[in-house]
């Protein structure tokens, strides 16, 4: 079965235990969730960035079109050095966007939704700021 959308987003501990109750007290109510919902949390947008960084989501997308495969098999595939393409798919597994059968590594998603804010917690408003250039 393939999975079809992971969130990943910028969202702090505090938010995120908050959603957990909330769906934890709706479980325990006996309510039905429509789908499941996949997401992956970062405390902020710079360590999102790095485990997403390019080099990564190009090896996601790699691992995602050739299905389940090994590190070895990956990296030549990708023509990018074994310990490099090992520490990627290791970093990427360890956060479960990567998962491993056999060992033999696979990507189960089919798109990847970021989410990054760029209002403040708790700040609704969005100022917007114009840019006048004068020539002197």
């Amino acid at each position: 079965m393939t999975k079809k959308q992971l969130i990943v987003k910028v969202s702090s501990l505090e938010d995120s235990l908050g959603k957990f109750k909330n769906v934890w007290e709706r479980a325990e109510k006996g309510k039905k969730f429509d789908a499941p919902v996949e997401i992956l949390s970062f405390e902020n947008a710079s360590t999102l960035m790095k485990m997403l960084s390019p080099k990564r989501l190009e090896l996601l997308k790699m691992l995602h079109a050739l299905g389940a495969i090994s590190i070895r098999h990956l990296a030549k595939e990708l023509h990018r050095d074994y310990s490099n393409v090992h520490q990627d798919v290791k970093a990427l597994n360890q956060i479960g966007i990567v998962l491993k059968k056999d060992s033999k590594y696979y990507v189960p998603w089919q798109t990847i939704v970021t989410e990054i804010s760029l209002c403040a917690k708790g700040s609704s408003r969005h100022d917007h700021h114009s840019h006048n250039s004068t020539a002197a």
